[in-house]
């Protein structure tokens, strides 16, 4: 297995997925990629002219996942963004909660361009799963189509 990755899993309704890396960086990283691909399955088709950051504060790990995933969706709904670059720069446990912070990069959908993928309404905590290990960390999430 990769160091860092994602795999679809078979689903009777939604997407499934199960993302990896080595860190909880990574494997968020991977996670928001394959939703990505999910939108538009050739990520090499998506040029990295725009780049955002990203930070989002949440309660709880599961939460920062879920938050930081539907960021995508809303910049997919409202921008028309996708993106193929995607670099967490960290993810801190504070007081009262977790920060991701991110630097992602891409561009503007283009349906001439860009694979017309599957629409994605909204992430869920169904199946959602995050599991740290001495030297990788997994997650499994649904993302609801």
């Amino acid at each position: 297995m990769k160091k860092a990755g994602f795999k679809f899993k078979d689903h009777t309704a939604d997407v499934e997925v199960k993302s990896w890396g080595r860190t909880l960086e990574e494997a968020f990283s991977q996670t928001a990629l394959s939703l990505m691909t999910t939108i538009t399955p050739n990520l090499n088709k998506i040029s990295s002219k725009i780049e955002k950051k990203i930070e989002i504060v949440s309660e709880d790990k599961y939460a920062l996942c879920i938050d930081f995933l539907t960021e995508f969706l809303y910049l997919f709904d409202t921008d028309d963004l996708v993106f193929n670059d995607i670099f967490i720069e960290s993810i801190k446990n504070l007081e009262n909660g977790y920060i991701l912070k991110a630097v992602v990069k891409g561009d503007h959908f283009d349906k001439d361009k860009h694979e017309i993928g599957t629409e994605v309404k909204a992430i869920t905590y169904s199946f959602m799963n995050i599991e740290e290990k001495k030297r990788k960390v997994e997650i499994s999430i649904v993302f609801d189509i």
